[in-house]
């Protein structure tokens, strides 16, 4: 039973991540991830490089890049427009869209998959336009998507489009990949993926940045992974097997990665499954991982149990100073 509700938990606050996870956004432990040294001196995030709340790498984005508006779909029925960059959403940024429906039937605006600056993040979108009407919505690029990726300005946003029957939610129409560029002074981004190598076949790659305790949420431990995808399809990478101090867990990945895409995603350890089996220090961790076409589901490749290298540090206790005589 303790460990069917760990599941639970696990799917609901992976959903519920970005949507929820900034409520109180005061508080340090929001988001104690490891992107201070990409916001301080330019180096990509690694667990190793400090954390840093949400507030404080929000504080920290650059929120002066802009967009012109621009058509970036259009048919006799359906047109949709960038018209804008909002800063206000406390989830994140995010691209103002507007719809102009002369379709017959309610339609729903989504997003499957978007791109910033090269690596892949979880877009946030749903507009709904009834028929023969207009409306207006934004496709949000979360913030903890942004700062393990150590993103701090918007430079190239990209992203697919689906629009769907508002009802029967069948397909009615979907886009390739949409490219939309801001007015920031165009940098050459830099890769860092330093790290362990758990991965590198065929223009693929699965590099372990460490476990840290300085994470997320408030309590709880996480993998931090480092994707690259230079094939020409599309890929999904997910762990197979998780194992912390001899014991399996029910923590879990699951990132799809389009052509010549990165990404930088997490696993999880939550406290609940470390406590049921009463682990309170990591000794070692063990992960493996599955590689699939995202379209078809064939196996592209897969790793074996690797021992993970970088561990939580456990706190030193300082020498006791001798009695006097």
């Amino acid at each position: 039973m303790k460990r069917m509700i760990c599941l639970a938990m696990c799917a609901l606050m992976a959903v519920s991540v970005c949507a929820c996870g900034n409520k109180n956004a005061d508080t340090p432990t929001q988001l104690e991830t490891a992107a201070a040294s990409q916001a301080e001196d330019g180096t990509a995030p690694t667990q190793s490089g400090g954390s840093l709340s949400l507030k404080s790498f929000v504080a920290g984005f650059d929120k002066t890049p802009t967009v012109q508006e621009k058509l970036i779909y259009g048919d006799k029925d359906i047109s949709v427009k960038v018209t804008g960059v909002d800063y206000s959403a406390i989830s994140g940024p995010g691209l103002q869209l507007s719809v102009e429906n002369h379709y017959k039937k309610d339609i729903v605006i989504q997003a499957p998959y978007a791109v910033v600056n090269g690596f892949m993040v979880s877009p946030e979108i749903s507009i709904e336009v009834p028929a023969e009407k207009s409306g207006k919505g934004t496709l949000t690029l979360p913030y903890f998507n942004l700062a393990i990726s150590g993103i701090t300005s918007l430079q190239l946003i990209e992203f697919k489009m689906r629009i769907v029957d508002a009802k029967s939610y069948n397909p009615i129409s979907k886009t390739d990949l949409i490219t939309v560029t801001t007015s920031a002074e165009p940098k050459e981004t830099k890769y860092d993926e330093s790290g362990q190598t758990a991965y590198d076949e065929d223009d693929i790659k699965i590099i372990l940045k460490g476990v840290s305790t300085e994470r997320a949420y408030s309590d709880g431990a996480e993998l931090m992974v480092y994707l690259y995808n230079g094939t020409d399809r599309n890929i999904a990478v997910r762990t197979n097997k998780v194992i912390v101090n001899g014991c399996d867990m029910t923590s879990a990945m699951n990132r799809t990665i389009l052509p010549d895409k990165r990404a930088v995603d997490v696993v999880t350890f939550y406290k609940p499954d470390m406590e049921e089996h009463d682990i309170t220090d990591i000794d070692n961790v063990k992960v493996s991982f599955e590689i699939k076409d995202a379209d078809n589901w064939e196996t592209i490749g897969s790793t074996d149990l690797i021992s993970v290298e970088q561990l939580p540090q456990k706190p030193t206790t300082a020498p006791t100073a001798a009695p006097k005589k």
